[in-house]
């Protein structure tokens, strides 16, 4: 019995780039999300220009994808004339949805863009039923869930709201050590602010224990190569999207806009495959584990499930014990091949012959 289609889970990308918009649509994504290079919560990455945008929009359309636009910082009082402007810029490029997490961001939106599609940021922590049929009755169309839920809780949330309330949840990728990505530590270190898009992660690196009186460093151990206790595990839900569909769960979201254009196109095909296959027969799915072995195949930490199934203090093994594992090379891009199946390709940069 094949799964219904309004019922089928969209698989939701990261584009930090026109690259890399790119890699995920022709890899598989359902939609992508993106950003102008101001107002999105990943400054670092590449982002886009206006004109960039544009193409990236008409290139997704035509093969009957979706674009999603970050506007979700928290801007101060002195951005607010410039976000206005940003907001013009982005009405006359018309992606399909903008995802916000500041409600006077909202109102700047529908002043300045007709009948924008609002998604709601996790950036918001929305954790609970009230919350979703609050912003519901706002006109926002797609609710960004906290990560500090459990599948069971999400499932009751989904029981208790509009059916055509949708839910999107983040299943793969780069945990934040605070609230749904609320946190001080990089503004308070750097000057870098993360709710601004600026964060310089400092939940992974190394911390020691002081000693007040006798102010003596030591390392505070907990594995042998030392102490991570704000680093939290990747998380990788693979094995686990039968429940996530059954939990109510209508899009799946991949984190990763740092990430390389390699990493979105493995991670993007590997969950197409299984959606797939899910999808295809879900009464009978059983996951395929030589997925899991590409998804190993990328730069990541040590994967875990999040708070899917337990909560912090029931489960010390949200927290990474190690840097990035790195398990396979890359080399090359494939850029094009002709009839004779000879392809050219690009190496560290640098045309190669075929």
């Amino acid at each position: 019995m094949s799964a219904d289609k309004k019922k089928a889970p969209e698989l939701l990308s990261p584009a930090g780039n026109p690259e890399k918009l790119r890699y995920a649509v022709d890899y598989g994504a359902d939609a992508v999300y993106c950003a102008l290079d101001r107002f999105g919560m990943r400054a670092g990455a590449g982002n886009f220009t206006p004109p960039e945008l544009a193409q990236g929009v008409e290139y997704a359309h035509a093969r009957g994808k979706r674009v999603y636009v970050t506007v979700n910082t928290m801007p101060h009082e002195g951005a607010l004339g410039e976000l206005a402007e940003y907001a013009r810029i982005l009405g006359g490029i018309r992606p399909d949805a903008y995802i916000v997490s500041d409600p006077g961001v909202i109102d700047i939106l529908r002043e300045n863009i007709k009948d924008p599609v609002i998604h709601l940021s996790t950036q918001a922590s929305t954790v609970n039923s009230a919350a979703v049929k609050f912003w519901y009755r706002q006109g926002v169309k797609r609710i960004v869930l906290a990560r500090e839920l459990t599948l069971a809780e999400i499932a009751e949330i989904r029981r208790n709201i509009p059916p055509d309330a949708e839910l999107e949840c983040f299943v793969h990728g780069a945990m934040c050590v605070s609230y749904s990505g609320r946190c001080l530590l990089s503004n308070y270190f750097t000057a870098r602010d993360a709710n601004g898009g600026g964060c310089a992660q400092p939940c992974r690196w190394k911390y020691y224990l002081r000693e007040e009186k006798r102010g003596e460093a030591a390392v505070a151990e907990e594995y042998g190569d030392g102490t991570y206790i704000f680093s939290s595990r990747d998380m990788n839900m693979i094995r686990h999207l039968k429940r996530l569909a059954e939990a109510g769960i209508d899009s799946f979201k991949i984190e990763g806009r740092m990430k390389s254009a390699y990493y979105t196109a493995v991670v993007t095909n590997a969950y197409r495959i299984a959606i797939d296959a899910y999808l295809a027969d879900p009464e009978h799915y059983i996951f395929d584990p030589t997925l899991m072995r590409e998804l190993e195949s990328v730069s990541h930490r040590e994967y875990g499930t999040g708070f899917f199934y337990a909560k912090p203090m029931e489960n010390p093994g949200l927290v990474s014990t190690c840097g990035y594992i790195r398990e396979k090379a890359y080399f090359s891009t494939a850029t094009e091949y002709d009839e004779a199946e000879l392809a050219d390709v690009t190496a560290a940069g640098i045309p190669a012959e075929n």
